[in-house]
């Protein structure tokens, strides 16, 4: 057995650690390019969104390359993640490239026997036994942990940094060292000394970066070829940013919750109280969220076509005239051309950043006249 998935973030480096730490091969395909984008398009559907066509590109490469069976994420409910499973197969089927298919889907919906069954029949040809496979499976679970965790606080200190570029080098780094490591504990040890490097780098904590979220549909939220490299670029622009849907979120809201997410109401949320598929609920919670905690913006990316975002989407455009809340919806697709997508966050942050500063000099003055003010009666006048 010759495992594969689709290029999905950092899926590809966690994968690899944790089936060589049990002596499984797996086959891991290159990054997403332009070049692997134009083959999916070609055997997709037309109207299909931009995962798809990338999932489609990685898995045939993957199969050239000698995977024989694919790991493959889903999501029962309206969203069409839940179909690309059988979607994928069909059209590789066609096409000629026969694989074995494991979906990893929530317990509510396939029972957490089956689950169960499925990933034992993963882990199959492994040479551990199981005592040492859940405990590979445990310690690969604290590997993203704690790689999220280091990527969070860099994404978070960015903002505040002397030297620009310094958290970003350090998060480079430690991907690039996590892709040569030779299993679980030296995995660790890379992480632990990254952060330690992150703590080395110096700061001004008397700045005051805009402070904002990034939402949306999770494939565009984790895959960097998908979204144009968008935390590079808040990094390079000074900004702390912070995100919810990581590759973690969803290993604990999937797999790991047992609460039945599907038709779920929560009328506490008047904005959007219904599950509609795909995480359009906890988009809109983020906007809610950047109104509550005083952040400065929030930026929207999705796929054409991802009908929870384009829900979202719209609860988001009624809240931007009930509330103060700025903002940016970045829509992807195939067309390659990144400039128009950079000058969109440049000039939305550049908007942000003259708010921000009025909004302080506003306040000086306030504070200022107050001051004086009190001056007048102290001195009698």
């Amino acid at each position: 057995m010759k495992i594969t998935f689709p290029h999905i973030g950092d899926a590809h480096l966690i994968g690899r650690i944790f089936f060589t730490e049990i002596g499984i091969d797996i086959i891991t395909p290159h990054a997403n390019t332009e070049k692997g984008l134009e083959k999916g398009s070609e055997v997709s559907p037309d109207e299909i969104c931009l995962p798809f066509k990338l999932m489609l590109s990685n898995l045939m490469e993957a199969y050239k390359l000698g995977a024989d069976t694919v790991i493959m994420p889903a999501t029962m409910g309206p969203c069409r993640l839940g179909e690309y499973g059988e979607l994928l197969k069909s059209i590789l089927d066609r096409k000629g490239y026969s694989f074995q298919w494991v979906l990893l889907d929530s317990p509510n919906s396939i029972g957490k026997q089956e689950l169960l069954r499925r990933l034992a029949n993963v882990v199959s040809g492994s040479n551990k036994s199981l005592p040492g496979i859940l405990t590979a499976l445990i310690r690969t679970y604290k590997i993203i942990e704690k790689l999220e965790k280091l990527e969070q606080k860099a994404h978070i200190l960015a903002g505040y940094e002397k030297k620009k570029g310094e958290c970003k080098k350090v998060l480079t780094s430690c991907r690039r060292d996590l892709a040569q490591a030779s299993g679980i504990s030296q995995a660790l040890k890379i992480i632990r000394h990254h952060r330690c490097q992150l703590g080395e780098i110096t700061f001004d904590f008397n700045k005051k970066p805009l402070h904002i979220l990034v939402t949306g549909e999770i494939f565009s939220m984790i895959e960097p070829f998908a979204n144009h490299h968008i935390e590079e670029l808040l990094m390079d622009m000074s900004v702390s940013f912070e995100k919810r849907v990581t590759l973690r979120w969803w290993i604990r809201r999937t797999i790991l919750r047992s609460t039945n997410l599907k038709g779920s109401i929560n009328l506490k949320k008047k904005r959007l109280p219904y599950d509609i598929g795909g995480y359009a609920k906890e988009t809109v919670e983020d906007g809610e969220l950047c109104v509550e905690k005083g952040y400065d913006g929030v930026i929207q990316l999705f796929p054409v076509g991802c009908m929870p975002e384009i829900v979202a989407k719209a609860v988001f455009s009624k809240m931007m005239k009930e509330r103060e809340v700025s903002i940016l919806t970045v829509i992807y697709d195939e067309m390659g051309g990144e400039a128009g997508y950079i000058t969109r966050i440049e000039a939305f942050i550049d908007m942000l950043n003259r708010r921000k500063s009025l909004e302080q000099k506003k306040k000086r003055e306030i504070y200022n006249r107050k001051v004086k003010g009190k001056t007048h009666v102290l001195s009698g006048h």
